[in-house]
C-alpha cells in the first residue's frame, strides 16, 4: 500500500503540476489574447471615432446642401411666380399691341381721308381765291370804269332828260 500510496502521491502531484501547467499555459495564452483583443478593440475604437467624425462631417455637409436646396427651391418658384406674371403681362401687352395697331390702321384711314378731303378743299379753296382775284379785278375794272364815265353819265342823263341834276338844260 504504501507504494501505492507513493505511487498516488506521486501521480497526484504529478497531476497537480500538470494541472498548475496548463492552469500557467492557459493564463499566458488568455493574457496574450486579451492583449490582442483589447489593442483590436483599441485600433476598432478609433476607427470607430475616426468613422463618427466622417459622420459629422458629413452630416454638416448634407445639412448645407439641404439648406442650398431649399433656398434654390424657393429661387424657382420665385422664378416661377415671376415667369407666370411677366407671361401673363406679356400676353396682355400683345393684346394692347393688336388693338393699338387696328387703331393706329383705322386712324392711318380716317387721315388718309381728311388729307384727301383737304387737299380737294385747299383746290376748290385756289380755286375759289382765283375766281375771286378774276372777280376783284373785273370789279376793280367796273368801279374804274365807272369813275372814268361818271362825268359821261351825268352829261347822257342831262342829254336824256335834257334838264341836269339842279333843273338846269344841259
Amino acid at each position: 500500500m504504501s507504494f501505492m500510496k507513493k505511487d498516488v502521491n506521486l501521480g497526484l502531484l504529478l497531476l497537480i503540476v500538470a494541472a498548475l501547467l496548463m492552469f500557467s499555459g492557459f493564463t499566458v495564452y488568455y493574457q496574450t489574447t486579451f492583449k490582442n483583443v483589447s489593442k483590436s478593440f483599441e485600433i476598432k475604437l478609433k476607427e470607430l471615432e475616426s468613422v463618427g467624425k466622417e459622420l459629422e462631417s458629413k452630416r454638416g455637409q448634407l445639412n448645407e446642401t439641404n439648406i442650398q436646396l431649399q433656398l434654390k427651391k424657393q429661387k424657382e418658384e420665385d422664378l416661377s411666380k415671376k415667369f407666370v406674371d411677366t407671361k401673363s403681362e406679356r400676353d396682355q401687352l400683345e393684346t394692347d399691341k393688336k388693338k393699338l395697331e387696328v387703331e393706329l390702321g383705322s386712324t392711318k384711314a380716317s387721315l388718309a381721308s381728311t388729307t384727301a378731303k383737304l387737299e380737294q378743299s385747299q383746290v376748290q379753296l385756289s380755286t375759289t381765291l382765283t375766281e375771286l382775284a378774276r372777280k376783284t379785278a373785273d370789279l376793280t375794272n367796273a368801279l374804274a370804269d365807272v369813275v372814268r364815265f361818271k362825268p359821261y353819265k351825268d352829261k347822257y342823263e342831262c342829254v336824256a332828260n335834257k334838264v341836269d341834276a339842279s333843273g338846269n338844260p344841259c
